[in-house]
């Protein structure tokens, strides 16, 4: 058996990985950078069964099909920086015919959401010291709201049921070209009163087994947080309202490892 492993730092494997049968008795190649060093694969006793390779995947060769490909090319939103793409082709390189990725399965999720702080603070901006300032508040709002936003959401600001917006049920079997264009018909029934401010996107990644990697508002934080792309205004809605939106997640045709999103409300 032999293992792919793509972006992945070495000095990952610490000692208690040493011990299991991963890298104590199978063959593993390593993409590195080229500042990658020896070091760590000495400091664990792994200098004869991990090799690190210097450049990108679309150019590398490696001696054998691989049995396993290892990889964390997730970003923001599960798409940003579009590394999916690099995996896929290696999967296309590399892996045999029966072969494992991990992750092997991915979903984007969608829950409408409320920014109080934010919507409390443009109001403030309607009477400010007896003044009517809300074109400096418009304009305000309008910046801070322009491009997406990386934040952590807190799950008491979700107002309706998270839906799936994007689902990769098998990576085994996505084409390489498969998520530059996405595009989800969402429908929303709030649970709660509140003022509508945006999507919260974030994903799950599976490896079988029952076994997934969440980034949802619920579950441990991550460095991937949630992605929120606001509508600019904060519509009032009553519990059982529906909200229904058209979503585009498209790869930039300037800079590919950037994703154009668009929320449009029906």
């Amino acid at each position: 058996m032999h293992i792919y492993i793509y972006k992945l730092l070495i000095n990952t494997f610490n000692k208690n990985h040493r011990d299991g049968h991963l890298v104590r008795d199978v063959p593993c190649f390593a993409q590195g950078s080229k500042s990658a060093k020896p070091k760590p694969r000495q400091a664990n006793g792994l200098q004869d069964k991990v090799t690190i390779l210097t450049g990108r995947v679309e150019d590398i060769t490696l001696p054998n099909k691989m049995d396993i490909i290892i990889s964390e090319w997730m970003g923001f939103y599960l798409l940003h920086e579009s590394m999916l793409e690099s995996v896929l082709i290696a999967r296309d390189r590399f892996l045999r015919a029966q072969g494992r990725m991990l992750p092997c399965s991915a979903r984007i999720w969608a829950a409408l959401v409320e920014a109080e702080d934010l919507r409390l603070d443009m109001a403030n901006y309607e009477d400010f010291l007896g003044l009517d300032l809300r074109l400096v508040g418009e304009q305000q709002l309008a910046a801070r709201t322009a491009e997406p936003r990386v934040e952590e959401v807190h799950g008491r600001r979700i107002l309706a049921e998270p839906l799936v917006a994007v689902d990769l049920t098998d990576l085994h079997q996505l084409r390489v070209e498969g998520t530059r264009n996405l595009e989800a018909q969402l429908s929303f029934r709030t649970w709660r009163q509140g003022y509508a401010a945006g999507i919260a996107f974030w994903f799950d990644v599976g490896f079988g087994r029952d076994v997934i990697l969440k980034t949802d508002p619920g579950s441990p934080p991550t460095h991937w947080k949630q992605t929120v792309v606001y509508f600019g205004a904060f519509p009032a809605v009553e519990s059982g309202d529906v909200l229904e939106a058209n979503v585009v997640l498209k790869q930039s045709e300037e800079n590919p490892r950037q994703y154009n999103i668009s929320v449009e409300t029906l």
